[in-house]
């Protein structure tokens, strides 16, 4: 976490004042009178400090609303936000697609909050809505995805995609023993986070274990019942699959409902992105074999913080790009008390 010091000046008004008079004022007042006016100045001081602050707002811009990862990103940053003393806002569509996030954007910065935060749905469609929004004086910052263009971003805060892909390769690499068939569901073809996840994966196979294979990437979105109707198709097509890598929970989520249907829980491993209830509840019972956890909440609160230093002017403390470190759990780890940090809030 990075703190924010403030200096506090205080002006003292002296008044000439004869030498006997002075003592006597002084013996009669003490140490109280010296207490008073210190607890006066301090309570200006931070009214000051307060008024200030609360000029300052921010309006968060998820993916999508109704998902775990981007509330408990909200969650941080309006905490982070709250105690830095600037106003927060929240407002998304419910459907992951630049044609739903592209008018919430533009919605949100006719406003004219200081920063917008965003997660774009997509790298290169967002990019007009965020240009209007800047030519309105309201600075950007990204979250979980990016844009192509991040030449006047603040800060791109994310996960490191590739290194969850990796976690998640190496572990149904192990789980088939180097040789097998996978599938790959994803939300988008193009999201950053989406592409970086499957190229992670991928590389890793490629790297370590030649010998499993990906026969197809489907594209489902953000809903569950199309993860499953993908799911139930591929297995059609491609009876041979022994993994199946989700690049979001509720791509493994769907996985999990279609091979308990079918009776392919136990013959398929089933691995997903993502720690939200839903996710972590199958976790638990076996109809996920092992999820990647991201940091949801300390992305927002760096969000908040770095949107504060931009606006107060200690931009030598903002970081330009940042990606946390992501953590493998797996079924017979997701009871264990150490890993519940990493769970996700709805």
């Amino acid at each position: 976490m990075i703190k924010i010091s403030r200096r506090a000046t205080r002006h003292r008004l002296f008044t000439a004042v004869p030498v006997a008079a002075l003592a006597v004022l002084l013996a009669a007042c003490g140490s109280s009178s010296s207490s008073s006016s210190s607890s006066t100045t301090a309570a200006t001081t931070s009214s000051a400090a307060s008024s200030s602050a609360h000029k300052y707002s921010i309006a968060y811009v998820p993916g999508a609303t109704g998902v775990a990862f981007y509330t408990s990103l909200s969650d941080g940053m309006k905490a982070e936000a709250q105690k830095l003393g600037m106003s927060y806002s929240y407002q998304g569509a419910a459907q992951f697609s630049p044609s739903a996030q592209i008018p919430i954007v533009e919605g949100v910065c006719t406003k004219h909050p200081n920063v917008l935060v965003l997660s774009p749905t997509d790298p290169v469609a967002l990019e007009s809505a965020v240009q209007t929004c800047e030519s309105e004086g309201v600075s950007v910052i990204t979250t979980d995805t990016t844009l192509q263009n991040t030449s006047n971003i603040i800060s791109q805060i994310t996960t490191d995609n590739l290194q969850g892909g990796k976690l998640a390769a190496d572990f149904i690499g192990q789980k088939l023993n180097g040789s097998g068939q996978v599938a790959i569901l994803s939300l988008s073809a193009t999201a950053s986070t989406q592409v970086e996840r499957v190229q992670g994966f991928e590389n890793e196979l490629k790297a370590k274990y030649p010998n499993i294979k990906v026969d197809a990437v489907q594209y489902t979105g953000q809903s569950v019942s199309a993860s499953t109707t993908a799911v139930n198709s591929l297995l059609l097509a491609h009876p041979g699959i022994t993994a199946i890598y989700s690049v979001s929970g509720t791509g493994a989520e769907g996985a999990a409902a279609a091979l308990a249907s079918d009776g392919n829980a136990s013959k398929v491993i089933n691995v997903g992105f993502d720690a939200g209830p839903n996710t972590v509840k199958l976790l638990k019972s076996g109809g996920i074999a092992a999820t990647v956890a991201q940091q949801p909440t300390q992305e927002g609160k760096y969000a908040a913080q770095f949107a504060y230093d931009h606006l107060t002017g200690k931009t030598s403390s903002i970081q330009a790009k940042i990606q946390l470190p992501d953590v493998l759990i797996t079924s017979a780890e997701a009871n264990q008390s150490s890993y519940a940090k990493y769970f996700y809030k709805l």
